[in-house]
């Protein structure tokens, strides 16, 4: 009701139009707009002084007008530090904060969107928490060109324990829905994919993979995306870019009837067009084992060094040979999660086991405990702890 009644105060504005006494010309408007920034809003809206007296009685129950016309980047007041990431969210992406934000809140949502693409245009917007579940932990509804945002008090970081890799993902999908325009942006979804996971979209092999016709390829859908997007967060942030993993490219389905895979050699993951269609749960959540599998290769080949590789393939039984594959194991096909994972070698069993520890870590478990031991100590804790909270990406 508020902000209604703070859009009805600047509409009014124009009744008082004859009034040139208290109105502020269009010729001095377009040079100056006035500039009004409070805890509650942020706008740059050329209106008339006589509104202005009607805001502020709007305002002045649950607001406080800002005593700082830009943010303080070393506070030290109680005041400041309590404040400042309110007042950062305001000044840097016009996200006004209501009371039911602690202070933590606002920090932890803060960092989330310096993690996001420089040069986000973004329309005024009013966030709120809610004890409530919603749908990817967020929901935005926009009245008289302004955005109300709620979010879900359960997506917010945990505290930090070996449990949870990345704490803040649940937020950072909710702020890449907001973002993204519930994922209908295509240049700013492009933009977080290479911003934050140094990938970019390719609609042909051109220059990748040259025996290839451009009609075996197609574009991504922005659904694509998105789903790529959080599978990749789930990884720890010390291994969201991997240099040699340059593309992401979706293929039409031909005699190889969804067959994904990567090509390491080309900096390349390839889709195939049929996994990215499937819908249910089930089918979704193999479609992320399939581009976690894909993205783990890249581990194997550029991350992981070699007592870890030698490490992971003692613990498979596997030892070279002179089949087809290349590799044999002397394990029993019981300690491996799937078929593909024991017929293959240890590169192949590692990113099977990789692809079920986030996406079906029980059934991980379940079968091979030890190996789901070694990848979330050796590897996913390992590299959560290398990343340097400061240095965002």
């Amino acid at each position: 009701m508020r902000f209604f009644l703070i859009f009805l105060a600047v509409r009014s504005s124009a009744l008082v139009k004859l009034m040139d006494l208290f109105r502020i010309s269009e010729e001095t408007s377009k040079q100056k707009p006035f500039h009004f920034v409070s805890r509650c809003a942020s706008f740059n809206l050329p209106f008339s002084f006589a509104a202005l007296p009607l805001l502020i009685i709007i305002l002045q129950p649950s607001c406080y007008i800002s005593q700082y016309k830009t943010v303080n980047k070393n506070p030290t007041s109680q005041s400041e530090k309590k404040y400042a990431s309110h007042l950062a969210l305001e000044e840097k992406y016009s996200v006004y904060l209501d009371a039911t934000w602690t202070t933590k809140d606002a920090a932890a949502l803060l960092k989330v969107f310096k993690s996001m693409p420089l040069g986000l245009n973004l329309d005024f917007s009013s966030w709120k928490i809610t004890n409530d579940d919603l749908e990817n932990g967020i929901k935005i509804e926009s009245k008289n060109k302004l955005k109300f945002v709620t979010v879900s008090r359960n997506i917010f970081p945990v505290e930090e324990s070996e449990e949870v890799l990345s704490p803040d993902k649940e937020l950072y999908s909710a702020v890449v829905q907001f973002v993204t325009e519930n994922g209908t942006n295509r240049s700013v979804i492009e933009s977080i994919l290479q911003k934050r996971y140094g990938i970019s979209v390719r609609t042909s092999s051109t220059g990748i993979a040259p025996n290839r016709t451009p009609e075996r390829y197609s574009n991504f859908e922005n659904d694509d995306l998105m789903l790529i997007i959080s599978v990749f967060e789930e990884f720890p942030q010390a291994l969201h870019k991997i240099p040699q993993l340059k593309y992401i490219i979706r293929r039409i389905d031909t005699e190889e009837k969804g067959m994904s895979y990567a090509r390491p050699g080309r900096g390349s993951i390839v889709l195939a067009e049929s996994i990215l269609m499937r819908s249910g749960l089930y089918n979704v959540n193999d479609t992320r084992k399939i581009i976690t599998h894909e993205k783990a290769h890249f581990l194997w080949f550029y991350v992981f060094n070699k007592k870890l590789r030698a490490d992971w393939a003692k613990l498979g039984g596997w030892s070279r040979d002179s089949s087809e594959s290349g590799w044999s194991t002397t394990k029993e096909r019981s300690t491996f999660v799937t078929d593909y994972a024991y017929t293959e070698n240890p590169n192949e069993d590692m990113a099977e086991s990789i692809g079920f520890y986030f996406v079906y870590p029980d059934q991980l478990r379940s079968c091979c405990p030890e190996k789901y031991e070694f990848i979330h100590n050796r590897i996913m804790l390992t590299y959560g702890k290398r990343w340097d909270t400061s240095n965002l990406m």
